[in-house]
Order: C-alpha cells, then structure tokens, then sequence
C-alpha cells in the first residue's frame, strides 16, 4: 500500500505541474498568428524589391566603374598627345631659329654681294653708263631692284648670274621657313584641341565619378534596409518559434495529462500494486498482458548495432501493466526520470532506458523492462512470473509509448521470442 501512496502523491504534483503549465501557456494566445504572418509576407516582398533594386544598383555602378576607366585611359592618352605635340613644337621652335640663323647669314651674305654689286655701279658710273644707274637707283625695294635689273642691259653676264643666284637662295630660304611656321601653326592649333578634349574628358571624369559615390550610398542604404528587413524578419521568425514551441509544449503537456489520467484509471483497476497480474504454470509469461504488437524486433537494424531487443506497443498501451517475464530478483531500477513523453533524443536518463526494472532470473539470465512510466517494485525484492513491476511509458530515449522489453544470457542480449517458442 505504501507503493500505491507513493504513485499518487506522485500523479497529484504531475497534475499541480500541468495546471501551473497550462495557466503559463495562457500567454500563448497573446500571440497574432495571422498578423505575424501578414508582416512576415510583407517583409519578404519588400526584401525582394530592395534585391533588386541592389542588383540593378551595382550593375549601374559595374558600367560606371567601367565608363569612369574609359575615360581615364582617354585622359592618358590625350595627355600622351599633348606631350608629344609639346616635343614637336619645341622640335620646329629649335628648327625655326635655326633657319632664322641661317637666313640672317644668307642676308649677310646678300648685303656682302650688294655692296659688290654697288661698287660695280659705281664703276658703271664712272665709265658713263648713266642711262643704266639712274634706271638701278630708282627701284623701291630689293625685289623691284631685281625686275629692274633685267632691263638693264649693260651688266655683264656675271652680275646677272650673281643676282639670280641671290634670288634663288631667298625664295628657298623663305619657303622653308614658311613651312616650318605653317606647321607650327598647325601643331599648336592640334595641341589647343587636345588640351579642350582634355577639359571635357576631366569633366565627364569628374561628374561620372559624382555619380558612383551616390550610387554607392544607393548601395548602402540598400544594404542598410535589407539588413534591418532581415533583422525584422528574424524576430518574426523567432516569435513565431516560440508561439510554435509554447503549442507544442500546451499539446503535449494535455497529450501527458491525459495519459497520465488514463494511466490512473488503469492502476485504480489494482487493489495491491504487487498482486499477480498473470497466472504462470512455471514458464515464461508475456511482459505486457493484452499487448503483444512488435513495432521493433530483436534484428532490427539501428545504424552501427542491432536493437537486441523487443519493443511492445500500440495506440492504446501508455500506461498499461508491465509484469515479470519469469521468476527473479529484482537488482536494478531507476524511476527518476521525468520526460515521460516521445521525442528524437535522448534525456540521458537511465543510460536511455528512462525508468526501468532490471530482473535476475538465475543461471545468468536477467530480463530489462525499459522506458516505464512508473515502477512498483525495489531492488532486491523477489517476484514470480506475471507479478507486476510496472507501467508502459515513453522515458529515456523513445519516441513515443512503448514497452522495450530485453533479455541477455551471461550479459549477451539474445531474442526474447526463444523463451515463448518452447
């Protein structure tokens, strides 16, 4: 009787637990489902805007980027041209007053040959060539000079050889250095254009570059909004998994109560939790009296071993008797686990058994009764065959109700069902 008190004094805190956890999971209807929802579809619409807006954001700053070292391989190599005209400039300035140099020497020559020249007028003078000095002496100029001369015809064959030869030189001289002027002329002219295409390019420079900074602070604030999208979105998500968590929690902790309620209405059924729930003629008696579906078989294959087990169950067995399979000695329980419900891990507890009852049956057998919801029985107490050491439930490592019921020989798991096939 002392069990019996035991298990409810147990199930009335479960029962104060739940009704504290039930009044806690109240906050949960606080939580708009529908409105998280909305925002959260909201979010992901304008996050998928301000993606594209980013994407067409750096394509423009990509051509930018690109139109910006076109133009300074512009700038480059009109200042490259520049340069060049500037040599070719400075080229023809030398090359002009070095024909400067040379006309000035040619004129020297042209005053030493005139001074010649008039020495033999003033010799024609005074043999009394008159006619012929009064034609020279009234020529305006040097070239006029030179017409006039052809009409005198009293030089001599030298003089008139001397003077076409001064002619020749001066018209050589002066068409070279108007060469060199023409194509200095031109030269700076060119260096001028290229100087105003220069201008021009620096401005597109400059004002292509305006435009890349404001498209990257385009960029930023893009970057900046997505972010902040991003960071509404997680704390939609994460209320969201927390409203998810809380139901999760309310529906299994009612799942609990209502096996637990279940459960009590079974022990309820039992005046003493150690009556003989099965008779046994001496052999070997079911674990689970009235439930004998095998979810897992003894071969089963769990990844890196064998189950070596059975497990018993159906939609019906949380909280059901579990009895000794034969006769023994109870050496080993545990019934302090408290995650009596299905889950994908395991708690640890009891090694992943959960709560159990260990059994020794002599000649080296002992029998293993897993993942129980309760325990009757103490360690060193001797039971018979189909007396009861317990309840079906999901301790440990389970994933939902059942009983794992495990039999080994000299610490060797071997299958339960051999005990049955006698």
């Amino acid at each position: 009787m002392a069990g019996k008190n035991k298990k409810k004094i147990v199930l009335t805190s479960l029962s104060a637990f739940l009704a504290a956890a039930m009044l806690t999971m109240s906050t949960v209807f606080a939580f708009d489902k529908e409105e998280n929802s909305r925002q959260h579809e909201q979010l992901e619409q304008e996050n998928s805007e301000y993606q594209e807006e980013l994407k067409q954001t750096n394509k423009s700053i990509k051509e930018k980027e690109d139109y910006s070292k076109e133009l300074q391989d512009q700038i480059t190599e009109l200042t490259k041209k520049i340069q060049t005209s500037n040599d070719n400039i400075k080229k023809l300035t030398d090359e002009i007053s070095e024909k400067q140099t040379l006309i000035d020497s040619k004129l020297e020559a042209i005053e030493d040959r005139l001074a010649l020249l008039r020495s033999r007028l003033r010799a024609i003078y005074t043999a009394g060539d008159i006619s012929s000095l009064e034609i020279i002496l009234q020529a305006k100029d040097f070239s006029d000079f030179i017409d006039k001369m052809e009409l005198v015809q009293s030089i001599s064959a030298y003089d008139d050889n001397l003077i076409q030869g001064l002619q020749e030189e001066m018209e050589e001289i002066s068409a070279e250095q108007q060469k060199l002027k023409d194509s200095k002329e031109q030269i700076e002219k060119e260096k001028k254009q290229l100087e105003a295409d220069k201008t021009n390019v620096n401005e597109l420079s400059k004002e292509n570059q305006k435009i890349i900074l404001e498209l990257k602070k385009t960029k930023e604030d893009t970057e900046d909004a997505i972010k902040e999208n991003e960071e509404r979105q997680a704390e939609l998500e994460k209320a969201l998994a927390e409203y998810n968590k809380e139901m999760a929690e309310k529906l299994r902790l009612e799942r609990i109560k209502k096996m637990q309620e279940q459960a009590a209405q079974n022990r309820a059924l039992t005046e003493e939790d150690n009556q003989i729930v099965v008779e046994s003629d001496g052999s070997y008696v079911w674990p689970c009296p009235g439930h004998t579906y095998l979810t897992s078989l003894f071969e089963e294959w769990r990844g890196a071993s064998n189950h070596g087990a059975l497990d018993i169950a159906d939609g019906n067995i949380y909280g059901e008797k579990v009895v000794a399979c034969w006769n023994g000695t109870v050496f080993s329980t545990n019934e302090s686990c408290t995650h009596d419900y299905g889950k994908y891990y395991s708690c640890g507890c009891g090694g992943g058994y959960g709560n159990y009852v260990m059994i020794d049956h002599g000649d080296g057998k002992i029998s293993i009764y897993g993942h129980l919801s309760g325990v009757t029985v103490v360690p060193g107490q001797e039971v018979v065959a189909g007396q009861l050491i317990g309840y079906v439930g999901s301790t440990g490592y389970s994933t939902g109700p059942h009983l794992h019921f495990e039999m080994r020989h000299n610490g060797v798991r071997y299958d339960p069902l051999t005990e049955y096939d006698r």
